[in-house]
């Protein structure tokens, strides 16, 4: 849960829930916080589309299986991904 993604993901999820307060709350900067948690969210979820095509340690249907979930459910999909995905360490 260390990766990249999942802490833009996580900071994309936290921006927009602010930023829906602020906004329901008719202030300006609301609107500036929604679209900075747009943009990472969208490079969250392309970064993690490429991690589940190119992900090495998955067989072919969970490959599909993964690579489904990222797309239907974009800002979560990819952070459950990263919280599902096992490290491989060698010994």
């Amino acid at each position: 849960m260390r990766h990249p993604s999942f802490i833009i993901g996580c900071i994309s999820f936290f921006l927009f829930l602010l930023g829906v307060v602020l906004r329901g709350n008719s202030l300006i900067l609301g609107d500036k916080l929604i679209i900075a948690a747009i943009v990472l969210g969208a490079i969250h979820w392309i970064w993690s589309i490429i991690d589940v095509i190119t992900g090495y340690d998955l067989n072919p249907g969970s490959k599909s299986f993964w690579l489904i979930l990222v797309m239907l459910i974009p800002p979560l999909g990819g952070m459950i991904y990263y919280m599902m995905k096992r490290k491989n360490v060698a010994m």
